[in-house]
């Protein structure tokens, strides 16, 4: 979301995301690997544009050059938008060399995400696929939410050139997805949502996202390539790599919830959940559940809290359900809320976040009834 506190300006590193300095392309010297190709999608033409030369060098240093994996990186910071590889060259060292370059788009276009992976695809096919989503984000909730609530973004958001705003809501992101994915990490606020996970569950084996806000930085890009090019994908660690980083700041720093979650389990818990949900509509007790909203909204329950309060009778079975398909799941004390600018505590965490109906969204009640996980 927009409230990911920048806490130091950056220098944009134009030569880096443009190759400058390569007397001749490279890359058609190395031999291509077939074992993984991630992309990390950079959807930052908004306020996290200096975000875009900041992630590509850090990855870039910390580079293996005995890495087996493909690593791109599309980049529409503002101006033309870019397709990066990223690979290590005996001459140059570890460099970012563009690929594809396009004209200024919108990056929060389902037919941009779409295109993207299938130039992703055809350049460097591999046995298995992984996304990266770096951009403003809330969750499920359908743009229109952002008209009273300027911070809510639905998925990506990009400021455009001929448009204000331009935003990806959920169903047309999973429907943008043009082939199966062994995980999506999403760096990004309010991804970590059951409701976000079931509508992706076709799409890729695994989430990893955050049912609250992320504080910048954000994920730890630092040692991503290294965990996400095992030959099994280290998503706990990667998991992990973030929540330490910040459980081992300060004040309002000290923030971070996020989960690894295997969609195939996320049927059982369905399941499980028929039932409570109609229930909980019609009970204002709600309003003291453990909650990862923005500011004061009650939006982003803890999923688990919902099974407690509403039908403590089903919290074991939910609780067994719930430990085969959230993998790794941490959080700090408290969490950042922009929208008050200070910590809000933590009392309970199951690692997915679920809304309840309320009459005060009638918007989102209404569009909340076309997803997947309530249909």
């Amino acid at each position: 979301m927009g409230n990911r506190r920048l806490i130091y300006g950056i220098v944009f590193f134009s030569c880096i995301l443009y190759g400058c300095g390569q007397d001749e392309p490279y890359l058609d010297k190395i031999p291509a690997s077939t074992q993984r190709t991630v992309l990390l999608y950079l959807g930052v033409d908004n306020n996290f544009r200096a975000e875009a030369a900041k992630k590509i060098e850090i990855l870039r240093e910390n580079w293996d050059k005995n890495t087996d994996g493909n690593l791109l990186v599309y980049s529409d910071a503002g101006g033309n938008a870019a397709l990066i590889h990223l690979y290590y060259n005996p001459q140059k060292g570890n460099v970012a060399d563009t690929i594809i370059t396009y004209p200024d788009e919108n990056s929060a276009s389902p037919q941009t995400l779409t295109r993207v992976l299938n130039d992703v695809k055809n350049y460097r096919p591999a046995n298995s696929y992984g996304l990266v989503v770096l951009s403003h984000a809330t969750g499920w909730l359908p743009a229109e939410m952002s008209k009273p609530t300027p911070a809510l973004r639905s998925i990506i958001w990009d400021t455009g050139t001929s448009e204000a705003n331009n935003y990806m809501e959920l169903t047309a992101f999973a429907e943008a997805i043009p082939y199966r994915l062994d995980f999506i990490i999403f760096d990004a606020c309010f991804m970590g949502a059951v409701e976000v996970a079931y509508e992706l569950k076709d799409k890729a084996d695994y989430i990893v996202a955050s049912p609250a806000e992320v504080v910048s930085p954000g994920f730890v890009y630092s040692t991503m390539a290294q965990r996400l090019f095992q030959p099994q994908p280290d998503l706990t660690a990667v998991a992990r790599d973030f929540y330490e980083y910040f459980n081992n700041q300060s004040g309002l720093y000290r923030s971070a919830t996020v989960s690894v979650v295997k969609t195939a389990e996320l049927e059982n818990l369905k399941t499980l959940f028929q039932g409570i949900a109609g229930q909980a509509r019609n009970d204002t007790g709600f309003q003291d559940l453990q909650c990862f909203g923005y500011g004061s909204q009650k939006i982003y329950f803890d999923l688990g809290d919902c099974i407690q309060k509403f039908a403590p009778e089903k919290y074991n079975d939910f609780q067994t359900a719930l430990d085969r398909c959230v993998l790794y799941k941490a959080a700090t004390d408290s969490y950042y809320s922009a929208g008050v600018a200070t910590l809000k505590p933590i009392h309970t965490f199951c690692g997915l976040s679920v809304y309840v109906p309320q009459e005060a969204y009638p918007a989102a009640n209404m569009r909340y009834g076309q997803l997947k996980w309530n249909q």
